[in-house]
């Protein structure tokens, strides 16, 4: 398992380092705190397993995330906000540690657990009962916008959901721009995650023909809500 740490802190990169070299199974480890490094590495084939913080101060772990299509990305970060986790697991992330929840060994289990295909969220303090649902999502966009969001909930650029609906690019970005202002969103990650949730009626999920990752152990060492 090739494994790559993104965090804009050295400090906090060293210490990966030194945790996960030499683990068991583990046989090269590289960091970085560049994005544009972190897609080279992923698309050049360099690693199997990205750990990727959340805040970063030139580009978020949440929007860097879509950019690494092709590795198995674990969130590790400091900030548990359920909203920010649901995001992050909507996007594409298999996992989310928060740090300090897990022992060093259970960490690495964790890790190989999402390489494997398991999803883990570790350190969350479980989200507050959602209030009760409008409308059904999809009725609240056109049939074209329906067909865009689809596109973007599977990871499409603006381009390639254009090449896949024959149409402009400057035409996508305003059904985009549409359908943000009727979801109460201004990010791709909020509307995906907008789109994903259920119908309270039926019970379906929004989107059809959407499966979402194959969901192992849910929760490690999961720390309890604040009174």
């Amino acid at each position: 398992m090739r494994i790559l740490a993104v965090d804009d802190n050295p400090i906090i990169r060293m210490g990966l380092r030194t945790l996960l070299d030499g683990a068991p199974g583990v046989t090269s480890v590289l960091d970085t705190g560049d994005p544009d490094e972190a897609v080279a590495h992923v698309h050049a084939g360099r690693v199997d397993v990205v750990l990727l913080d959340v805040r970063m101060p030139r580009t978020s772990g949440l929007e860097l995330l879509p950019r690494l299509a092709g590795a198995t990305v674990v969130m590790l970060t400091h900030t548990d906000d359920p909203v920010t986790v649901s995001e992050a697991l909507a996007a594409g992330a298999a996992g989310y540690l928060v740090h300090g929840a897990l022992e060093p060994e259970a960490m690495v289990d964790a890790i190989r657990l999402c390489r494997n295909g398991s999803q883990v969220v570790s350190g969350v303090a479980p989200a507050p009962a959602a209030p009760a649902q409008g409308p059904a999502v999809r009725d609240l966009l056109s049939r074209r916008e329906a067909e865009v969001m689809d596109l973007v909930a599977d990871g499409l650029s603006n381009g390639e959901v254009a090449a896949r609906l024959f149409i402009s690019q400057k035409t996508v970005k305003n059904h985009v721009n549409s359908l943000f202002a009727k979801l109460g969103v201004t990010t791709r990650s909020q509307a995906i995650v907008r789109w994903l949730q259920r119908d309270p009626d039926t019970g379906s999920a929004v989107g059809p023909g959407r499966t979402g990752p194959r969901v192992g152990p849910r929760t490690l060492g999961a720390r309890p809500a604040a009174p």
